[in-house]
């Protein structure tokens, strides 16, 4: 499997943009010159797993996150989604993260219900 550089660098630059990070100032934080911190972002560069790793550590994130579309199997989407709300729990309040378990909870029993009209409807 062939990775997308470009995929890749517009998942840096979102998360990137999500931390109101400058390109420069991710640069720095990864030793990278400002104009390879461009390529990598534009896809124009490939880079090495120990880039990938320092990106996905001045970003907050994990590499998985970052190489998303290359994950196609059921745990590894399951361990990737955990990992996401993980890094959004992180930046929650206390009462937000009781907010957001309820909401989670009533979504989830919804979902169950119309995966179970849409079953029944099937038939």
């Amino acid at each position: 499997m062939e990775i997308d550089y470009v995929l890749l660098g517009e998942r840096i630059r979102k998360r990137r943009k999500e931390l109101k990070l400058s390109q420069e100032k991710l640069a720095e934080r990864i030793d990278v010159s400002s104009p390879h911190m461009c390529n990598i972002e534009n896809g124009k560069t490939k880079f090495s797993l120990q880039v990938l790793v320092d990106l996905a550590n001045a970003l907050e994130t994990t590499p998985n996150a970052l190489l998303a579309d290359h994950i196609d199997n059921k745990d590894g989407v399951q361990e990737l989604v955990l990992e996401e709300i993980g890094q959004v729990l992180k930046s929650c309040t206390p009462l937000q993260m009781t907010t957001l378990e309820n909401a989670l909870r009533t979504t989830q029993g919804m979902l169950v219900q119309y995966e179970k009209k849409v079953k029944k409807d099937e038939y």
